[in-house]
């Protein structure tokens, strides 16, 4: 937007100078012509600056369009949540973790199991073993084994389908958490952007605001100067400037409104007009 503010500023004084040397011109004839040309093509210029700018305001909507389309989101509490979720996945990470160490164990356990069933059923096999150990063929040592082995089988299972569902859950957490920080710094970008499209644009209205004052009071001043000049009856130096004068009194009496002051403006301005109603 600043590349469009620069030269609204430049073609501004550009105006400003041209109304200015139209006014000083009055009292010289023979210089009306060429200040005349040059305060229209300072219009011109000015009305091109104008459209720019008006251009440059509407396109800062956009940022302020987006900001709108966040509604009361607050980048902060989006982050407090994402933070959350990234803590709930790093205790469901570890959860599983937990679970795989009690898995290793168990498969540890089970393969202790079996191999202390292979070596009691060898040991069991021999009736000597059995008399010492005053156990039946079919004693329960056998069977207690079984189901320390089946226990750790099942055990060992249910962890694995444990872990995937803590694995599943975690990365669930995890996007979650991605995705609000994301949201976050949308948030925060939007905002950010909407702000300094609002502080330009300020600056931008301000410009815009200026040059819109002086491009009416130049308007006015060479609609005045062109109608006197077309109905003047005679030659004489400003005779038939009633319409001029009654301009000039109007643009003094409305730059002291003017955006910024512009007291040596007006300085100049009220001494052609006194040397016009002089002359008249």
């Amino acid at each position: 937007m600043e590349l469009k503010v620069a030269p609204a500023v430049a073609k501004w004084h550009r105006a400003l100078e041209a109304l200015v040397a139209l006014a000083e011109a009055l009292g010289t004839p023979d210089s009306i012509p060429t200040a005349l040309a040059e305060a229209e093509a300072a219009l011109r210029e000015a009305r091109v600056a104008r459209e720019g700018l008006q251009g440059a305001r509407e396109a800062a909507v956009a940022p302020a369009v987006a900001r709108g389309t966040l509604g009361d989101e607050d980048e902060q509490r989006l982050r407090q949540i994402g933070a959350k979720a990234e803590e709930e996945a790093a205790a469901l990470e570890r959860e599983e973790r937990w679970a795989r160490r009690c898995q290793r164990w168990l498969r540890a356990g089970h393969g202790l199991t079996m191999g202390l069933m292979v070596l009691c059923g060898t040991v069991l096999s021999l009736d000597s073993a059995r008399t010492a150990l005053g156990v039946t063929e079919d004693g329960q040592l056998l069977l207690a084994l079984t189901v320390v082995a089946v226990s750790c089988e099942v055990a060992w299972r249910g962890l694995g389908t444990s872990r995937r569902h803590l694995a599943t859950a975690a990365g669930h957490q995890r996007d979650m958490a991605q995705r609000l920080h994301d949201r976050a710094r949308q948030v925060a970008a939007a905002r950010a952007s909407a702000e300094a499209a609002a502080a330009t644009n300020e600056v931008t209205a301000g410009v815009l605001g200026q040059l819109e004052e002086v491009m009416e009071a130049l308007e006015t001043l060479v609609a005045a100067v062109t109608r006197d000049r077309e109905v003047m009856l005679c030659g004489t130096r400003g005779q038939g400037f009633h319409r001029v004068a009654e301009a000039l009194r109007e643009i003094i009496e409305g730059s002291a409104r003017w955006r910024g002051g512009h007291k040596e403006v007006t300085r100049r301005l009220e001494v052609a007009y006194r040397a016009l109603v002089g002359q008249g």
